[in-house]
């Protein structure tokens, strides 16, 4: 296989932004690329080494390429992936670099980077660099992070948006980014969409404004931008203090069934992406991360009402938690 060579004179232009609990330097060709880099919230969360490299060579031949859907390849520590619109990206995990040559519809497409290429990366290296992506949404109450895991197709994201409009801040969607500071646990958001499935229309009438589009893994779904949302305030990290598993029922009520430590314990290792075995380091932090969230206050959530009762019922049970400490 071909390899290609990149220095400081094919990628001159050079920044570094934080995504997520990681800080990245990135080397480009493309001032189009430096430029949509400053919006990724530089100048916080900077200090110390970097989390990890990113090379991006913008070829405006790639545009000429026929339209391919996303695809994925991994051996070992590396991933090889296919991204539309006409790009390729490869992951090091283990040397923590990241490879992409794109088309000049990606580079300058903010919907590639926020909901795309920004994701996979975390999503990819994540463990790597110190933040441990999680099957689960992140909701904040008075600074307090509430995770919602569950099955896919549980209903976490209709529930995390209906969460948002009931008063809870939204910190993110199906996958939340946690880390630590010193020994207190950090959960991240990422600026994706929300993606709610065509029959959320149903709770949320108006989603028929919209067009539902084909996302990343072929699914049929609106996308909806939280920062944009009425009635949504947005936070990019919380303290995780609660975890509810939710559970879809056929009867109505909801109802709160305390969970042991070894329930969060198992959920979230099972749900866990595969490590090479060459990732000892990331193996361990990891295990350590799950430790850590067993130790949380975690419920299964057993529900057979809309997702706005359900928000509901969560703010009036946390509200009343908070209270009984009183």
């Amino acid at each position: 296989m071909m390899m290609l060579t990149f220095n400081r004179q094919t990628l001159p232009f050079r920044t570094e932004f934080a995504v997520a609990g990681t800080r990245c330097v990135l080397a480009t060709n493309s001032l189009e690329v430096l430029q949509s880099a400053a919006g990724w919230r530089q100048g916080t969360d900077l200090c110390g080494s970097a989390s990890f490299e990113m090379e991006v060579f913008v070829d405006s031949a790639m545009d000429n390429r026929a339209h391919q859907a996303a695809f994925f390849r991994g051996h070992r520590h590396l991933v090889f992936a296919l991204l539309p619109p006409r790009s390729f990206v490869t992951y090091d995990l283990l040397r923590r670099r990241v490879h992409g040559i794109l088309s000049v519809a990606a580079a300058r497409d903010c919907f590639f980077w926020n909901n795309l290429l920004l994701p996979i990366t975390v999503g990819v290296l994540g463990t790597t660099v110190g933040v441990v992506p999680m099957h689960c949404a992140c909701l904040d109450h008075d600074g307090n992070g509430l995770l919602v895991a569950g099955v896919s197709g549980a209903g976490k994201s209709t529930l995390s948006a209906a969460m948002a409009g009931y008063g809870f801040s939204f910190v993110s969607d199906d996958w939340t980014y946690i880390s630590k500071e010193g020994s207190t646990l950090v959960a991240h958001g990422l600026s994706s969409r929300v993606k709610l499935l065509p029959d959320a229309v149903r709770f949320f009438p108006d989603l028929r404004h919209l067009a539902p589009r084909t996302t990343l893994n072929g699914e049929l779904a609106y996308e909806i931008d939280p920062s944009r949302t009425e009635g949504f305030a947005v936070k990019h990290r919380s303290h995780p203090r609660r975890i509810f598993f939710l559970e879809r029922t056929s009867q109505s009520g909801c109802y709160f069934v305390p969970c042991q430590s070894d329930y969060v314990r198992s959920f979230f290792e099972k749900n866990a992406e595969r490590l090479p075995d060459e990732l000892v380091q990331a193996k361990a932090f990891r295990t350590s991360i799950i430790q850590s969230l067993s130790s949380c206050a975690a419920w299964i959530l057993r529900t057979g009402e809309s997702p706005q009762k359900t928000a509901e019922a969560i703010g009036d049970f946390v509200t009343g938690a908070n209270n009984a400490r009183v």
